[in-house]
């Protein structure tokens, strides 16, 4: 657990100068775009939805692009640490990014005088398990792909998500029979589906991560 931590500190120390602008974007765009769009004033679902994809995202890519500058996966590699761990600590960054983002938006979302909808504990379990996913996947293509191809697609990514969240949610919605059932099921359930899921998601890019480091040319 020693030196994920530190893996977990290394990534953190190098972004520290993006880390309040960072924690202020979190603040305030809800705010911003409550106002802008008061539907999402009585629904904050969407809106965590799109804010908790694009900060979690953003912050990785940007580690990321800084770990590259500073050819940190080739120093890695010729350390003892073991690849399994290296991957590991990718996972608890995306992991405890997502814990503070939602966080900071619970606060807003109780907060009188912010007009930011509230969030159901459901889609916040749900939503886990769909960043999850989505890094279960994005993180062995970063190291199989390597950053720099990857730009493309993450500009892409952060791009579209909010168009394509907000989409599926107006015109699909609870039409979707996951989702249906997901909102009838008890919020217990919710969350033992989501461990689930996370889980897989995480071993199977642990995994499909250590095969791309291995056959990886430096």
């Amino acid at each position: 657990m020693n030196a994920i931590y530190n893996l977990f500190k290394k990534d953190f120390l190098l972004i520290k100068k993006y880390l309040l602008p960072i924690i202020g974007f979190i603040m305030v765009a809800p705010i911003f775009i409550s106002y802008r769009t008061p539907a999402f004033q009585q629904n904050g679902n969407i809106l965590y939805s799109m804010l908790v994809l694009m900060i979690t995202f953003m912050v990785y890519h940007a580690i990321s692009m800084e770990e590259m500058k500073q050819k940190g996966e080739i120093y890695l590699r010729i350390t003892p640490m073991s690849i399994n761990k290296v991957v590991m600590a990718k996972y608890v960054l995306v992991t405890f990014i997502f814990i503070v983002t939602t966080a900071l938006f619970l606060i807003l979302s109780h907060l009188p005088v912010v007009p930011v909808g509230k969030v159901d504990i459901k889609n916040i379990l749900l939503f886990f398990a769909v960043i999850e996913i989505f890094f279960g996947i994005y993180i062995p293509m970063t190291f199989k792909l390597g950053y720099v191809k990857l730009q493309m697609i993450s500009a892409g990514i952060i791009f579209i998500s909010p168009f394509v969240i907000s989409l599926i949610t107006k015109y699909l919605g609870s039409d979707i029979p996951l989702i249906a059932t997901i909102e009838n099921s008890s919020i217990w359930m919710v969350a033992m589906l989501s461990l689930l899921i996370t889980g897989a998601s995480i071993s199977l890019g642990i995994m499909a991560s250590n095969k791309s480091i291995k056959n990886k040319e430096y």
